[in-house]
């Protein structure tokens, strides 16, 4: 007897966990539009650091197109405008095209938050 609610009880902690499992999702990291342009104004302005800034342009942006776009530029840029010179990241050529990225998202509407 002891033995058959030994292996009951053993079952049910196992569908318990097997469940459990099957409900837990990984974390999902998601930047909004408001956080990628305060990166930006940050980068520009000489407050960020270069964790901050691999931070910003690092993860795909797939639930808003528009911000991808703005991101892979971002990329472009820090690969073709990156500085040495403490605290900024980049060239006055970069953050000059920084500003034109956060002018550009600044003027664009955000179709996400009208969902």
């Amino acid at each position: 007897m002891t033995l058959l609610i030994t292996l009951l009880l053993s079952f049910c902690a196992f569908i318990i966990v097997i469940w459990t499992f099957m409900h837990l999702r990984t974390p999902r990291f998601r930047m909004d539009r408001a956080d990628f342009i305060k990166g930006l104004e940050d980068a520009i302005t000489g407050q960020a650091s270069e964790s901050e800034w691999r931070a910003l342009v690092a993860i795909p942006m797939r639930h808003d197109p528009e911000l991808e776009r703005m991101r892979l530029q971002c990329l472009e840029i820090e690969e073709q405008e990156s500085s040495d010179s403490p605290p900024y990241l980049f060239t006055e050529k970069g953050l000059e095209q920084l500003r034109q990225v956060r002018s550009k998202l600044l003027n664009t509407p955000d179709k996400q938050s009208k969902s």
